[in-house]
């Protein structure tokens, strides 16, 4: 791999019956070899995770949110030189979020045909020719890939563009780690302060058993069962088994452990419980704003043949505005005025919204059938 000094990189995994994803098999493609390693049979993997991590070697993926994870969860270091064909593409073509198969099809004009292998236990052995051979071919064509996607990104002069999305990639990958996980609960902004305490402690207390016994925490206790009981807050036993589905015996053997946990969260003095976050109240028109700025976008995307969903979602329009027109352009400087973004399209939507830019059809048949007008120049 040092000798390479690049190198494809994919894996197959479960993730349904643990705590963290399970690590079934590594595949690793060159120039003119492509092969498996059985992390079962070889469990040290300290060497490949160094090389991710190195400042020499050029890591190709598609689409690889859980190898970032599998190797932060190994070294909690960053990859440095790491590059994912799928964003790659995005940013050449309107193709994004694109699959392994039409990937290989658009830029290297070949066929795949992937066998029936998406349901695979991969946690099985010994796995079948067919299934090696499936998992083989996810890295046969990367380095390839990449080539041509790199020469096309450096004509268009976007390789500086990929280079920063791969780093973002990275980032957020890692960030997800860190956040709070109750903050995804459904219904945890709604509740009260001491409810509030009451779950954060509840779910603190599920990923700490659900990391123990190795299990996905849902397993534990349900996301919905967690935030009933936060809202309940039982003393005993009886209590606790109001809630429907509470009785099962899979949730019974926590019982004890899940009274305890809230009875010290409904101990926590006033001053102690958290604070809850009040967004700030913005105009209703934010809303039909960011629909009009979504319509200059696409437009702008598709003049410049890069894909919208790669660029920016209606919650970064949304941001834009309210960062743009009502905050004073104050705060974090938003997604889409930021970095490459920022070049594409940052000037084009801020002089919409302050007027200085007019948008009408021009041809309704064209590929691009919006124009927009410096209504300074008439």
């Amino acid at each position: 791999m040092k000798a390479a000094g690049i190198v494809a990189f994919d894996t197959e995994f479960v993730s349904e019956s643990y705590y963290r994803p399970r690590l079934c098999l590594l595949q690793f493609g060159f120039a003119d070899e492509i092969v498996g390693v059985d992390p079962f049979e070889v469990p040290d993997l300290s060497k490949w995770w160094e090389i991710m991590c190195d400042d020499t070697t050029t890591v190709i993926i598609h689409g690889g949110r859980e190898e970032i994870r599998f190797c932060q969860f190994a070294t909690n270091q960053k990859p440095r030189k790491l590059v994912d064909v799928q964003i790659a593409e995005g940013l050449r073509s309107r193709g994004f979020p694109m699959s392994h198969t039409n990937l290989v099809n658009r830029v290297l004009n070949r066929n795949v045909k992937h066998g029936k292998q998406t349901r695979t236990d991969w946690e099985r052995r010994p796995l079948s020719e067919q299934q090696i051979k499936y998992a083989l071919e996810d890295v046969l064509h990367l380095i390839e890939i990449w080539e041509t996607q790199k020469k096309s990104l450096k004509k268009m002069q976007r390789l500086d563009w990929a280079e920063a999305e791969f780093e973002k990639f990275i980032t957020d990958v890692f960030a997800e780690e860190d956040r709070d996980g109750w903050l995804r609960l459904s219904g945890f902004s709604r509740l009260n302060r001491r409810d509030m305490a009451t779950a954060i402690a509840l779910h603190q207390w599920r990923d700490s058993v659900a990391a123990e016994k190795g299990k996905p925490p849902r397993r534990i206790l349900r996301d919905d069962l967690l935030i009933d009981v936060a809202k309940r807050q039982p003393k005993s036993i009886k209590e606790l088994n109001i809630v429907r589905d509470m009785n099962r015996r899979d949730y019974q053997q926590h019982a004890d452990a899940i009274l305890e946990v809230i009875g010290k969260a409904v101990a926590i003095p006033e001053e102690k419980l958290p604070q809850k976050t009040r967004g700030k109240n913005y105009p209703s028109q934010d809303e039909v704003l960011a629909r009009i700025l979504g319509l200059v976008l696409a437009n702008r995307c598709q003049e410049l043949g890069i894909s919208m969903p790669l660029v920016g979602t209606s919650a970064d329009l949304k941001e834009l505005v309210r960062w743009h027109l009502f905050d004073e352009e104050t705060g974090k400087t938003p997604k889409l005025c930021d970095g490459w973004r920022g070049e594409v399209c940052g000037n084009i939507l801020t002089d919409v919204l302050d007027g200085k830019i007019s948008l009408r059809v021009v041809d309704p048949h064209s590929e691009n059938p919006l124009s927009f007008d410096d209504r300074n120049s008439r």
